[in-house]
């Protein structure tokens, strides 16, 4: 299994392709070389494809300073104040409005992209550099795109229009024959990013936008992704901060899909935990951060016209936040009552963003449950208990969320209340992973 380094501490650009977390950046190849995965030989400075390909051939390193100097001249013809920078944001203002997945990352922010195909052109002849910065990005790529290989085609066939039309008529065939050697050492280098990763399971990077600290134990985070992050409303996030490498946790995910690359996890510390410890209490805004694929399937079924009965437990309520805004945005009209249980008044850290996602739902009414100490004005008493007192459930669509002790003593308690139990839904989360997942990760 090849070994990477942890995520770096940033300062480079980022950007759809070429972002990375290396510490070292600014570090020539000769000092850091890429490591290799085991029984795998270095990646050369080359095409990495197995069979010759037109233009140039592979082991060609003196090929690529002539065509790094050919790419920035066809730029400085394209570009506005004489600067190849202009050029390139140019071309990222027309590459945003194509449509691949790698076409709507860009649109996310063509800023960023612009910055990271800068970045590229001044690396180009660099492939000790370029390598290890795409092998971060490469599995988040082969997620998004999966076996729509073509993509990388077409965003190559798009990436030289926009150069044409930036250019105008000072395009020239040469230029042709520039921008596609260009792109294909870029995609040469993916797949050899890609080889370093072989077998591993797919992350994203990204970076902490905020960190807020709502307890001793439990933080709010917004994250910002290099790459879109696919997940689906009530699902988790499996993270990983720098200072804890290889350390992956579990994390509820707090809203909804927005399209913008952003997302909100909810943290927990977990005592004589370093992992959890570290992203509640040790982390802050602008650190790198990593991201397995979302997992779960704390979902609402569509279809059904009862109303519906949500319980949840302390952090677990986070995925239910999620679900109400997808309700809301479906135009569900149930009723919802949704009960959330936490020791004492204080720890209802996340109670107005609550109330303001169960607001957008046409009859949503959030109670919440303080088991010890002063509770006005909200209800006291243990969560299982205040929940089978308040009413009968009976003709209701339950969900249940949070540790798996106390998703079972409701469950049970609400099927001796003569609760069908294929009514109710249950999700659990457990604050570590799989040692597979573990002992595996990148």
């Amino acid at each position: 299994m090849a070994q990477i380094g942890r995520v770096g501490s940033g300062g480079e650009p980022m950007t759809v392709l070429w972002a990375w977390r290396q510490a070292q950046l600014d570090q020539s190849a000769d000092e850091h070389p890429p490591k290799p995965g085991p029984h795998q030989d270095p990646p050369k400075y080359s095409l990495a494809q197995e069979e010759p390909v037109d233009g140039p051939k592979a082991g060609d390193q003196g090929f690529l300073p002539q065509l790094q100097a050919r790419l920035r001249e066809s730029l400085s013809r394209g570009a506005r104040g004489g600067t190849t920078d202009s050029a390139i944001r140019q071309i990222v203002q027309h590459l945003a409005q194509q449509e691949t997945e790698l076409h709507t990352a860009i649109a996310v922010d063509p800023a960023k992209a612009a910055r990271g195909f800068a970045w590229l052109l001044e690396h180009f002849d660099q492939p000790g550099a370029v390598v290890p910065a795409l092998a971060r990005l490469s599995p988040a790529i082969d997620a998004l795109i999966g076996p729509r290989g073509r993509q990388l085609e077409l965003f190559g066939q798009a990436l030289a229009d926009a150069a044409r039309a930036v250019l105008g008529d000072r395009w020239t065939e040469a230029d042709v024959a520039t921008w596609r050697d260009g792109w294909q050492f870029a995609t040469g280098w993916l797949r050899q990013g890609t080889q370093l990763l072989q077998g591993e399971i797919p992350f994203w990077t990204g970076t902490v936008l905020v960190h807020d600290q709502r307890r001793h134990d439990l933080a709010v985070l917004s994250i910002g992704t290099d790459l879109p992050y696919p997940f689906r409303a009530g699902q988790r996030a499996i993270v990983e901060c720098h200072q804890v490498p290889g350390m992956w946790r579990s994390c509820w995910i707090g809203d909804p899909p927005a399209g913008d690359n952003h997302i909100e996890v909810h943290i927990q510390a977990v005592p004589g935990d370093a992992a959890t410890g570290t992203l509640v209490r040790d982390t802050r805004a602008g650190d790198p951060i990593r991201l397995h694929r979302a997992e779960g399937d704390f979902v609402i079924e569509r279809g059904s016209t009862a109303a519906m009965l949500i319980v949840a437990e302390d952090i677990h309520v986070t995925p239910v936040k999620a679900l109400l805004s997808e309700l809301a945005g479906h135009g569900d009209d149930r009723v919802v009552h949704l009960f959330w249980g936490v020791s004492t008044r204080d720890d209802l850290y996340d109670l107005e963003s609550l109330r303001e996602h169960a607001a957008r739902c046409v009859h949503a009414t959030v109670h919440a449950v303080v088991a010890r100490g002063p509770a006005h004005p909200y209800l006291s008493g243990s969560l299982p208990q205040v929940v089978v007192d308040f009413g009968e459930w009976t003709s209701y669509d339950v969900y249940l969320s949070g540790t798996p002790l106390a998703v079972g003593v409701i469950r049970n308690m609400l099927i001796q209340q003569r609760v069908d139990e294929r009514r109710i839904h249950a999700v659990t989360l457990e604050p570590f992973v799989t040692q597979h997942r573990a002992s595996s990760s990148p």
